[in-house]
């Protein structure tokens, strides 16, 4: 909002100030003196607006009239009214992420519906949508949800772990999409949309501080460069200490350094075109992705290793490990190995609008984007068993979209386009053991059991190990979507896409470097070796094919306040390639490509608004039928843990989803949101089986058919408020609160029942106010996120000797901010 726009509001309070009546100010406890109109830029259904500006010197009760605010949206590529748009679309406004502190993407799911965000590490996490896009860490494999920022297609979810800086309006599109966005999805999207350059001044400095040495710095710094060009520069700093503690050399792990900036321009020679240019880099730099055992493998009575054996337990102690902390509340760990990672990434896009003078539009958009990821890992023991390991990444991708919109207003409205996308992904994952590998990974092996226990066995111990992944996209698809307006109240939409695409890979591991030479090993020795870090070679493997996603919609406008919908869509999400080597060397290069991935989705829904449009209700049911459903995990092959990446057979998604906001007073604001999950395997044969039960029994699969798909929760419910109190001597103090609750879920692909992720609810709260200067305004604000201190898990992870790893949520942080408007 301008500065001349923010006074005029501010001069507009005042009047409605004067002309309310003191009895209705003090039975309001003060809050009907205050319109908060100075949400009137926020598109989140929070705001509020006049009913009626035209009689300004009128009674009170005619200027006292509240609505809720018109949330204006471009998911069909035009702008348009959200209640009027027949998709389930959830909406967060700039004001909203401020004030319930949402600055990350894991921060998200406290506050959307069917919304779950994996996150370890940038490299693994993933954003799932009605329980389908749970593959954390795929190189070789697309998203089920695309995210976009500024309308560029992100291709590795890590891509939006940054903070979220300076934006103005995020958007989450359930169902699969297609027909209007550049890449094709089978789960939903993600629209992140930054603020753009104005011609007039839009400047801010912000800066927070709390527990755990929090500070985060944010500066924007938007105007005119001349009668036609604006430019706008945008920047954050972010540190803040761990909370995993290291006992064995006293560090706190899962630290937060990021920083970015953002910069761009805005060419605007005539009122018919316009050019956005944006250039943005990011970079992490800390100790995320520590972990804490949550199970630590099965204790059973073997016939070979006898009464109460725990594989982990014992192949740790053997190695050396001391203080092995089995309880995940307790936040800790007995390292000797490092735990680190940094990321950079960055790009830059263009984007030309030209409107013809028949009023259709034209629309290109060109983007580079790269993303660079190098982690150092820990082994959480403090014996030498792994001094490092890990998967670095290099992605660098270019995107173009060329689109053709029709003129507004028209019996048919539509919506061409051509996409063209092009991806080079390079990784390698390494694997350096130290002098007491051997004892931590393989001493449950029989034939070298006594040789490792005597210290003369040398198979991995001492050894690096290297592979080395590629692959390279090529996509290009035509889409298009149109709307046929056959009568006042009844909307027919239809939509299609063809999409071909050329795929290729490549995968080949090294012989393994140091360590005993192989001349000097047993034949069992060497078989292990062999099996665990032999040279491999996958040769080139290739995919391409043609895909379809279509679209058809029937809206209704039952009654001006409710909009009633029914929706078939078909999604298709290209096949791929697992890059880590797994077990291919026994199954064949073959058993790394991946199919596509289909789904059929349908869903009704209601648009709806009572109560003189102060109450604002949003509901649908859906049933999604995915075929080929490609999932990711880690498990437990032979002796060593490996990366699964394969078609899940069939999953079928169903659920009901619901937003609703109200306005009772107009000092007061009321959401809730919440959905209902069902997403079950429907065929799933030969699923991996967990550790529980491989280790015990040496069962290494099972039929998961008709059980839940992991990493969903059944319910998730989410409610905030705002409560803006009265202005006095140019102070305008208000207060906020949210409360996010999640049910249980599998944390595995193989349903361990030793994964399950506990049901926890976070609750975050704020009180601030802000004060005018001048034509600036000044907001102080004292928050709390996670105000109970809940422990609680957020992801886990399978790991070695039949173990699961957890990632933890953070605890209570207590903070302050401070920002200037001016």
């Amino acid at each position: 909002m301008s500065v001349q726009k923010h006074t005029f509001h501010f001069k507009r309070k005042r009047l409605v100030l004067n002309k309310i009546t003191q009895s209705l100010f003090i039975s309001l406890i003060g809050c009907a003196g205050y319109s908060s109109i100075v949400y009137a830029e926020d598109t989140s259904s929070t705001a509020v607006k006049e009913a009626s500006t035209s009689n300004s010197q009128s009674n009170s009760k005619a200027d006292d009239v509240i609505q809720l605010a018109d949330v204006i949206v471009t998911t069909r590529r035009r702008e348009e009214k959200a209640q009027n748009v027949p998709t389930p679309i959830s909406i967060l406004s700039a004001k909203t992420l401020e004030t319930q502190k949402l600055s990350k993407l894991e921060d998200l799911q406290q506050a959307l519906p069917s919304l779950n965000v994996a996150f370890l590490n940038p490299r693994q996490s993933s954003v799932a949508v009605r329980g389908l896009g749970n593959n954390p860490a795929s190189d070789g494999l697309e998203a089920s949800v695309g995210v976009y920022l500024d309308n560029v297609y992100l291709g590795r979810p890590g891509m939006a772990v940054f903070d979220l800086l300076d934006i103005a309006q995020l958007e989450l599109l359930r169902g699969p999409q297609g027909t209007l966005f550049g890449k094709n999805t089978t789960a939903g999207l993600l629209n992140i949309s930054s603020k753009q350059p104005t011609f007039d001044p839009d400047h801010s400095a912000e800066i927070s501080f709390g527990s755990r040495n929090y500070l985060q710095a944010k500066g924007t710094f938007s105007d005119a460069l001349s009668e036609n060009v604006a430019g706008r520069l945008s920047f954050y700093k972010t540190t803040q200490d761990g909370f995993i503690h290291n006992t064995y050399n006293g560090k706190d792990y899962n630290n937060t350094d990021r920083e970015g900036v953002r910069g761009q321009i805005l060419w605007k020679p005539q009122e018919n075109f316009n050019l956005r240019l944006i250039a943005d880099y990011n970079k992490q730099d800390d100790d995320q992705g520590a972990m804490v055992v949550y199970y630590a493998g099965p204790t059973f009575n073997s016939t070979v290793y006898g009464n109460n054996y725990n594989r982990y337990l014992e192949n740790a102690t053997q190695s050396g490990a001391k203080n092995l902390y089995t309880n995940w509340k307790d936040k800790q760990i007995h390292s000797d190995a490092p735990q680190h990672m940094s990321v950079e990434q960055g790009g830059g896009s263009a984007e030309a609008n030209w409107s013809l003078d028949s009023g259709k539009k034209i629309t290109s958009i060109s983007a580079y984007r790269f993303w660079n990821f190098t982690p150092t890992n820990s082994d959480f023991i403090s014996s030498n068993a792994l001094t490092n390991a890990g998967v670095s990444v290099r992605d660098k991708q270019y995107s173009q979209e060329l689109r053709l919109t029709s003129a507004g207003n028209q019996k048919v409205d539509w919506v061409t386009g051509l996409y063209y996308f092009q991806q080079q992904l390079d990784n390698t994952t390494f694997s350096l053991y130290g002098d007491t590998a051997d004892a931590f990974y393989l001493y449950n092996v029989p034939s070298v059991r006594t040789l490792i226990a005597n210290g003369q066995s040398n198979i991995l111990n001492n050894r690096d190990s290297y592979s080395y992944g590629t692959t390279e996209t090529k996509s290009s698809a035509l889409f298009g979507q149109s709307t046929w307006h056959a009568t006042p109240k009844l909307d027919i939409t239809t939509g299609a896409r063809v999409t071909y695409e050329d795929k290729s890979a490549s995968i080949y591991r090294t012989d393994p470097i140091g360590g005993t030479p192989v001349s000097g090993l047993s034949v069992a020795e060497r078989n292990l070796l062999n099996a665990q870090l032999g040279a491999y070679d996958s040769g080139e493997l290739k995919q391409h094919g043609l895909s379809y996603s279509g679209l058809l919609t029937g809206s209704y406008r039952v009654n001006p306040s409710t909009l009633a919908y029914a929706t078939y869509s078909h999604g298709e999400k290209s096949g791929g390639f697992n890059l880590s080597i797994g077990s291919a060397p026994a199954a064949g290069a073959n058993s790394l490509k991946v199919d596509p991935e289909k789904a059929d989705n349908y869903e009704i829904g209601l648009k709806q608004n009572f109560l003189n449009n102060t109450l604002q209700l949003n509901s649908n049911i859906f049933w999604i039928d995915v075929s080929d459903y490609q999932t990711t995990s880690y498990e437990q092959v032979g002796n060593s843990v490996v990366s699964v990446l394969a078609n899940a057979g069939k999953v079928r998604s169903r659920g009901i989803e619901l937003d609703a906001t109200y306005q009772p007073i107009r000092c007061l604001t009321l959401n809730f949101n919440g959905s209902l999950n069902d997403t079950t395997y429907t065929e799933y044969k030969n699923a991996p089986a967990p550790s529980n039960i491989s280790i015990p029994t040496g069962v290494n699969t099972q039929d998961l058919s008709g059980e839940r798909v992991y990493g969903v929760p059944k319910w998730i419910a989410n409610f905030n408020f705002r409560y803006d109190l009265a202005e006095h001597n140019n102070w305008q103090p208000y207060v906020s609160g949210s409360y996010a609750w999640r049910d249980w879920s599998y944390g595995s692909l193989d349903n361990n029942p030793y994964s399950v992720i506990k049901a926890y609810g976070l609750t975050n709260a704020s009180l601030g106010a802000r004060h005018r200067i001048g034509e600036n305004e000044l907001d102080v604000a004292l928050w709390v996120k996670n105000l109970t201190n809940e422990t609680y898990v957020t992801n886990t992870w399978n790991s070695s000797n039949g173990i699961v790893l957890a990632s933890l949520g953070q605890p209570r942080t207590i903070g302050a901010t401070v920002k200037l408007s001016f």
